[in-house]
């Protein structure tokens, strides 16, 4: 699968005129992104290993993941804090003033007032709560479980975006040049045909062919110019920093592919991110039903309280009191609204199971399809080789035989135009054969970087706070109203 050197030289050329007219945009966008990210400094990424860890690193998709993960974690110990001890402190004052009437013969008047204050330390355990915790805990792990698989299939996702868009921008420059050579051959083909015109050997008809398939050729190549120049956006959206004037070539990774296509289609079903979301959700849907029903179950706690009031009454001046207070409560009838959560509960979880069943067999589907392209663009390029060869050996017999008379115009240009098509072909076939690879890795789950061989970055990763901390720095939350910063724009 590797190209000739021609088209990587005229390919590298033109990929430089595109960068000339786009540097401007360019150098505007680098200097309205904030430096609170640090981006690394280059004039492109050149090889697919940069793309995909830049990618990874600062794609907005892939960071929005990452922060909805460290949010859903925070539930885990939100649920623990059920069977925690629960302690408050209430403290209050205020004014009792009383007047009084005094009956009989003459009436007399009392009254007096009190600053009334006092103090109280109130700590609640809960002993039993129907396991309605310890099942909100588990349901929490495997929601933080879904979420995290949510953001591998996202960055896998991403990546084979990146990989697409990366062999989108090197087939696009080697197309580039092939059009360009076509222009280049047409355009002498064309003066060589009036230089005949002038002699007398050609007619104004193979002037007027020439001439046309000349506006063909520069039409084809404005074409394809602008599919590069939509292929470098759209790569500069994905990474965040444009492709360099020249890609290296994408090695192949055959040897990260299962053997066949039932092989892709059985790992898929057991390896894919979004399989094993499905499967984190089940779970938690489970919890959710036990959480419901423990409900209906009775629930144990325990109270104590120890309080210093000032100033009751005109005649206590302090009271000093200690209060331990055990409670069960046992659920008779509340509506039936528990009963109703059980049985939503319960529809939910079939609800999940049916979306695994619909993951399993999606993404089963997807390995199978990835893997027969990939068998098809196999095919199609040792077909196409062999076309390419034939038609370049078919264009200069032609070219020959038209020379001495022996062929026509129409015959030299038909035969031109068979071989860029021949050559388009046989690129696109090779582009087609590593994304069909990347596609069947991220069907499979195994499209990341450590097994691609690339190292990975590293990204913020938060992970939920203990107990210990939270009840350590009680007001640590509160010193933050704002929230993280917001990181730039990739563009």
């Amino acid at each position: 699968m590797r190209l000739p050197t021609g088209i990587f030289t005229a390919a590298a050329l033109v990929a430089l005129m595109l960068m000339g007219g786009q540097g401007a945009a360019q150098a505007e966008g680098r200097q309205s992104r904030r430096p609170a990210v640090q981006r690394p400094a280059h004039d492109g990424v050149a090889t697919l290993a940069a793309a995909l860890r830049q990618a990874f690193q600062f794609n907005p998709d892939i960071r929005a993941q990452r922060s909805q993960v460290r949010a859903t974690q925070e539930q885990i110990p939100q649920a623990r804090a059920g069977l925690l001890p629960q302690v408050s402190a209430t403290t209050y004052a205020g004014v009792l003033a009383t007047r009084s009437i005094l009956g009989g013969p003459p009436n007399t008047t009392g009254g007096s007032t009190l600053y009334q204050r006092g103090v109280a330390l109130t700590a609640t355990q809960t002993l039993f709560d129907g396991w309605r915790t310890q099942n909100a805990t588990l349901q929490a792990q495997q929601q933080v479980g879904t979420q995290r698989e949510q953001m591998r299939a996202i960055e896998q996702s991403v990546m084979l975006d990146v990989a697409t868009t990366y062999l989108a921008v090197f087939t696009g420059q080697a197309l580039v040049e092939v059009q360009q050579r076509n222009v280049g051959f047409l355009t002498e083909t064309l003066n060589t045909t009036r230089t005949r015109l002038a002699s007398g050997v050609a007619t104004p008809t193979d002037v007027s062919q020439a001439e046309a398939r000349l506006s063909r050729g520069l039409s084809d190549l404005s074409a394809t110019q602008t599919d590069l120049a939509v292929a470098r956006d759209r790569f500069l959206r994905l990474v965040g920093a444009p492709p360099a004037a020249r890609l290296t070539v994408v090695p192949a990774v055959d040897q990260l592919l299962p053997g066949s296509r039932e092989a892709s289609r059985q790992v898929a079903g057991e390896s894919n991110p979004a399989v094993l979301a499905a499967i984190s959700t089940v779970r938690a849907a489970e919890s959710a039903i036990r959480v419901a029903q423990g409900q209906m179950l009775p629930q144990v706690s325990v109270q104590s309280q120890i309080a210093r009031d000032l100033d009751v009454d005109s005649s206590t001046r302090r009271t000093d009191s200690v209060q331990v207070i055990g409670r069960l409560t046992v659920p008779l009838y509340s509506g039936g609204a528990p009963e109703s959560q059980v049985r939503q509960s319960r529809e939910l979880l079939g609800q999940a199971q049916a979306m695994l069943d619909g993951a399993r067999a999606q993404s089963r589907s997807a390995a199978y399809a990835g893997h027969a392209a990939l068998d098809n663009a196999t095919f199609t390029i040792r077909a196409a080789t062999a076309e390419v060869r034939a038609a370049e050996v078919t264009v200069d017999g032609v070219r020959k035989q038209y020379e001495a008379g022996l062929r026509t115009l129409t015959e030299l240009l038909n035969a031109q135009q068979d071989t860029v098509s021949a050559r388009a072909r046989l690129l696109q076939a090779q582009s087609d054969r590593l994304i069909a690879s990347y596609t069947v890795l991220a069907a499979t789950g195994r499209l990341e970087l450590p097994r691609l061989g690339v190292s990975q970055p590293p990204v913020a990763s938060a992970p939920p706070q203990s107990d210990w901390g939270v009840r350590g720095d009680a007001w640590g939350e509160l010193r933050n109203p704002t929230g993280p910063a917001r990181p730039p724009s990739s563009r």
